[in-house]
């Protein structure tokens, strides 16, 4: 049971969201079923203890005190519980929306004939419009489905000749559309980029065209020129204009954003940064550091709190690249409990390692990434790469060459990974091996014949399509060719 699907979600919870699920447990209107409640009290109370406590048969004895062990009478509260943890998502997420409530008030009034309710909420709600700076998709669906309600309301009741009322429906459906289609356009261009994927995105070119006739309509709606930038930025990706308008909106307008349009903002903005760094333009490094420290500070490189372990990598890899080192040691220890729980250690290991090496602190960087936990391909692969790295600075040849032959059996068995990867990291072994063997026997070889091996090395690599971390092996090829290894 320690292992279950509704214990694991539970335990993904925070301390807050699980107070309020039991809450919602014992609310007699969505649950009346005290087994549910005293099972969900069970598994609250052991749930970050040891796991033999949320074993079933404990866990039976807890729930059915004097009773003879039935594992489906176990399995029939565990299911009421799992449903009753389903409609607690949809009850939370429903109340995330800040006009939810309001507008499920009025269509509720609507079609159970409450006119006076309808009238006398839906000026409320027109005013909290008004007030609202952020014109996102939930306010742009908001005003047309007031305006659909008003709209058929007056025209069934009152005047039917009126028109306003209909066409700011109209416009708001467009407008929603509009920012839905090029948001969502947005996140699979950039999907496409990255996975090589492809779609057909359906009359996105008649939108763009439309837009651009009719730019005056929605150049004062933040969120559309948000995601048409977004998009032109990809799509136009050597015309730096799309670009600077983002920055600007980074510092103009976000107040006129939701946070999860502010978001969209930054990352496409790194996005977009590190495209242009991967393109040569290594001007942007600095550029996509400060925006990292930008959103850091408006705390929308979080969500939920939480900052990805990928985020938190990027911005230390930057850091460690800058030699911002002071600021990168400060940021891994202060975002370090923001990392989700269960990646936390590893992340922070990881980087720690990365930002000892990067210092030239060798055997520090050795001792956290030692700790370092090789719990999926991605963090057995770039925790070895630092670790070749580490040896190699080192100068500890039987050490690297046990880890290039450990990690070439690992890459060759290993099904997760692309037959194209393998080659590259194969590649990357390969001439590795070659480099270290170069280095360890320098003393035997004349200054000019060293640099003459190395040299044909660095060639044979560049030559060479598919090399993972070719950059290092070309650095150490052309560095000091002289020194002994």
């Amino acid at each position: 049971m320690h292992q279950s699907r509704l214990v694991k979600h539970i335990r993904e919870l925070s301390l807050k969201d699980r107070e309020r699920f039991l809450q919602f447990a014992h609310s007699p209107y969505f649950n009346q079923h005290e087994k549910t409640q005293e099972l969900l009290a069970i598994i609250l109370d052991r749930i970050d203890g040891p796991a033999k406590n949320l074993e079933k048969p404990v866990v039976f004895r807890a729930l059915f005190k004097g009773e003879p062990y039935n594992e489906q009478q176990l399995h029939n509260v565990m299911s009421y519980l799992k449903k009753l943890y389903h409609e607690f998502l949809a009850y939370e997420q429903f109340g995330h929306k800040r006009y939810n409530r309001r507008l499920y008030t009025l269509q509720a009034a609507f079609n159970n004939h409450q006119f006076d309710i309808l009238t006398n909420r839906s000026k409320q709600l027109k005013k909290k419009l008004r007030e609202d700076p952020v014109h996102d998709s939930e306010y742009f669906y908001t005003n047309y489905h007031l305006n659909n309600m008003l709209g058929y309301y007056s025209g069934h009741y009152f005047d039917r000749s009126e028109t306003n009322t209909f066409q700011q429906m109209l416009d708001n459906l467009d407008k929603y559309y509009i920012v839905e289609k090029l948001r969502n356009c947005c996140h699979l261009t950039a999907n496409s980029i990255m996975m090589n994927t492809t779609y057909n995105f359906r009359m996105l070119d008649e939108l763009l065209h439309y837009l651009e006739e009719n730019w005056d309509d929605y150049k004062k709606d933040t969120t559309i020129v948000l995601y048409y930038r977004v998009l032109m930025s990809m799509n136009d990706e050597h015309n730096p204009k799309h670009y600077q308008r983002m920055k600007r909106m980074l510092a103009e307008d976000m107040d006129s954003l939701s946070p999860d349009d502010g978001r969209d903002l930054y990352s496409f903005s790194y996005n977009y940064c590190i495209r242009m760094i991967n393109s040569g333009h290594s001007e942007y490094l600095r550029e996509l550091f400060q925006l990292y420290k930008q959103g850091l500070k408006q705390e929308l490189v979080l969500e939920k709190g939480m900052i990805s372990e990928w985020d938190y990598k990027n911005i230390a890899t930057l850091g460690c690249r800058l030699q911002e080192f002071e600021w990168t040691e400060q940021f891994l220890q202060d975002f370090r409990d923001k990392l989700p729980p269960h990646r936390q250690e590893n992340a922070y290991n990881y980087n720690l390692g990365n930002l000892y090496y990067n210092k030239k602190m060798y055997n520090e960087a050795l001792s956290a990434l030692l700790l370092v936990q090789f719990t999926d391909v991605k963090y057995h692969l770039n925790t070895t790469f630092l670790l070749l790295r580490t040896y190699y600075a080192l100068k500890d040849t039987e050490a690297l060459l046990s880890l290039i032959e450990t990690l070439r059996i690992y890459v060759i068995r290993n099904r997760k990974i692309t037959t194209e990867q393998k080659r590259g990291y194969t590649n990357f072994l390969r001439f590795a091996r070659k480099l270290v063997l170069l280095k360890h026997h320098a003393s035997t070889y004349s200054r000019k014949s060293l640099e003459e091996e190395l040299a044909k090395l660095a060639q044979k690599i560049e030559s060479t399509e598919n090399v993972i971390n070719k950059y290092w092996l070309l650095d150490e090829c052309r560095g000091e060719a002289v020194s002994v290894y």
